[in-house]
């Protein structure tokens, strides 16, 4: 098979391959780690994402944080 048909093959289906790559992860998550710990490690990656992405804006996380949580 020729590689740059693959490649481009891939960049036409890239979201249904990064679908189902997610699936088969999460899936995989649940049957050795329970439901419980899978929701943990995806609410951590999702915190962490979040973060990281508030870093790369520079945006003032303890502000963007003290807004969400209401200020006191």
């Amino acid at each position: 098979m020729d590689n740059h048909y693959f490649l481009e093959w891939i960049m036409a289906h890239r979201g249904r391959i990064l679908g189902a790559s997610v699936g088969l992860a999460v899936s995989l998550a649940v049957i050795f780690w329970g439901l419980l710990k899978t929701l943990f490690i995806v609410l951590c990656v999702f915190l962490g994402f979040w973060c990281g992405k508030q870093l790369d804006e520079r945006v003032d996380i303890k502000e963007r944080i003290l807004r969400l949580l209401g200020e006191r």
